[in-house]
């Protein structure tokens, strides 16, 4: 049978990151890029096993690594240039909600770690802004994460820009404010689809990839402090946050077996850059309490033990951690980024 594409490119990978230990982008190619000074490897058929047996016995021999790879029948490969120092250097990942918020600050906190960065927003001129100021390792898409279809077409645009696929991060959410009373069912619907349908199709589409490509990977889905702790006339986002939690664990318990860890990240409020805290939210929350609409990011950042706001950078920070080696046996597990507004024992 032949041999795909992406199947190719996967075992290519593979066998690279198995032999070198680094993480490195591979793409397809024309045939008429090959150069004369560096020819390809020739393969009759890119599989890891054998790939890596004449890649070690290059490297025994003190030869180069090739840099270009010609499966028969398939085509040519190139292998990325080596990564730029950096924690994650090499690691492709894929960021949904991606085109603001929370979403686009972990993009970027990937990207100053080393990460190639899928960015996914169905709003794509969002996207596009984040791409802009990663630059070429970034790669804008338009996914709507409550679509199937939508999902993977993401998440195989991925694979043909670079390979692979080693982290995945479901950051895509909405937060419909309604009393018990008042909220919408379609409201109630909606919520589900985005903040629970969107991180399981997702999560679906990213580990066949991730145990296909026999690499680990890491898969973080961003929760809220209100996935611990209910905040009131907020019953989807409650329920779906804290739905997120319990779908992280029971994936770390089924992946871990392929080396894929699965966390969560339970942020506490971040009101800059958000589309979540927009201006109806805030006065929904300032009728909530009594209070000014003005008065209501203070009020929060008031709950908090180390009084100091929340921002996109903090929780960056936290994702970057659990992707890493540093974390490397931490799975199944929720931290939470709240300045200690929420005490979990």
């Amino acid at each position: 049978m032949k041999q795909s594409r992406r199947e190719a490119a996967l075992a290519i990978r593979k066998s690279v990151f198995d032999v070198t230990g680094e993480r490195r982008g591979v793409t397809y190619q024309r045939a008429a890029n090959i150069s004369s000074d560096a020819p390809p490897l020739r393969l009759a058929r890119a599989e890891a096993k054998s790939l890596v047996a004449q890649l070690t016995r290059k490297s025994a021999k003190g030869e180069a690594l090739p840099r270009a790879f010609l499966v028969r029948d398939v085509g040519l490969f190139a292998l990325g240039e080596a990564p730029p120092p950096g924690e994650l250097a090499g690691h492709l990942a894929l960021v949904t909600g991606a085109g603001s918020g929370l979403g686009r600050g972990i993009a970027l906190g990937l990207a100053r770690a080393g990460a190639c960065v899928g960015l996914a927003d169905i709003d794509l001129k969002g996207a596009e802004v984040t791409a802009r100021e990663i630059g070429t390792a970034a790669l804008p898409l338009r996914c709507d994460v409550t679509s199937e279809t939508e999902v993977s077409r993401a998440v195989d645009a991925v694979l043909d820009r670079w390979g692979g696929l080693d982290i995945l991060i479901n950051a895509a959410g909405i937060a419909p404010a309604y009393p018990l009373v008042e909220l919408p069912v379609a409201q109630w619907r909606q919520a589900l689809e985005v903040n629970l349908t969107g991180y399981f199709l997702m999560g679906q589409a990213a580990a066949r990839i991730m145990i296909r490509q026999g690499m680990g990977g890491s898969i973080i889905v961003l929760s809220s402090k209100s996935g611990l702790e209910a905040s009131r006339d907020n019953s989807a986002y409650n329920a779906t946050k804290a739905g997120e939690i319990h779908l992280a664990r029971g994936w770390a318990l089924e992946l871990g077996e392929h080396g894929i860890r699965v966390n969560a990240v339970a942020p506490g409020n971040v009101f800059a850059g958000s589309r979540i805290w927009n201006p109806k939210y805030i006065r929904a929350c300032a009728r909530k309490y009594g209070i000014r609409p003005g008065d209501v990011i203070p009020y929060y950042v008031g709950k908090t033990a180390l009084q100091r706001e929340i921002v996109g950078e903090d929780v960056a920070e936290a994702v970057v951690f659990l992707c890493s080696d540093r974390a490397a046996k931490i799975t199944g597990q929720t931290l939470v980024v709240d300045g200690g507004q929420v005490m979990v024992r």
